[in-house]
Order: C-alpha cells, then sequence, then structure tokens
C-alpha cells in the first residue's frame, strides 16, 4: 500500500483543511488535475471550480475562484483567492 498524501488547503487568512487523503482533484488552468501518491511533482495555477478531496470514503469539496497548486513527495499544497 502507498503512502498516503499529506493535503493542506489554506485561504489568506485561515487552513480550509488538513490532514491526509488519498486523491485531490483540481481545476487547473490547463485542465482538471487528478493527483494520486507517488504522482509527479507539479506546480499549478487553478481556475474556477472544485478541489476535491477524498480521504477514507468521504469526500470533502471546496468551492475555488483562484489559486495555485503544488505537489511533490506526496505533499499537496492548495493556496485559494475568493470567498470561501
Amino acid at each position: 500500500m502507498s503512502l498516503p498524501l499529506t493535503v493542506q488547503i489554506v485561504a489568506p487568512d485561515r487552513v480550509l483543511w488538513s490532514g491526509d487523503a488519498d486523491f485531490v482533484s483540481a481545476p487547473a488552468a490547463d485542465g482538471a488535475l487528478g493527483l494520486l501518491p507517488g504522482h509527479e511533482s507539479v506546480l499549478a495555477l487553478l481556475r474556477a471550480g472544485a478541489v476535491r478531496v477524498r480521504a477514507g470514503g468521504d469526500v470533502t469539496e471546496f468551492p475555488v475562484e483562484q489559486g495555485f497548486l503544488s505537489f511533490d513527495a506526496n505533499v499537496v499544497t492548495v493556496v485559494v483567492g475568493g470567498r470561501h
């Protein structure tokens, strides 16, 4: 079994979500992005849509207007702007 993703989703004023997850999807500027453990490193601008985090059987969704996503060594950091 592979190691989980370590995920942190942050807004300018607070942490929206932090924890381990099995899968993260995000609306990247150049298309939908899906991340599983072991994915290659990514730095992506985000467009309007939703970031989805699957942890166990639960899926949590975070609407985003803009932001960016960084992924390296199974660590996902999402920085979002706009209202949350």
